[in-house]
């Protein structure tokens, strides 16, 4: 049996948090700050990535976003705080 999820994007909008556990007891705080289609077709996370309390300085990225989905997650609302 096929699950299919219709309402993937619908998390992936601007100025959303997401969050992703990292070594050492670090959490990665990723800032959705666009999401479009590349030449291709191809949907694209672009966001903005800091390490609270370690790298406090943010970073700009880019993932596919399925890329994205895997790694990261909804921040809880304390983490996003």
């Amino acid at each position: 049996m096929l699950f299919w999820r219709t309402d993937r994007d619908n998390s992936l909008a601007t100025g959303a948090v997401f969050e992703r556990d990292r070594e050492y007891n670090l959490k990665e705080l990723a800032t959705v700050v666009w999401v479009g289609n590349d030449p291709f077709g191809i949907p694209h996370v672009r966001f903005s990535l800091i390490v609270p309390g370690f790298d406090d300085a943010p970073d700009t990225r880019v993932l596919s976003a399925s890329v994205f989905r895997e790694r990261y997650r909804p921040a809880s609302a304390a983490t996003a705080a």
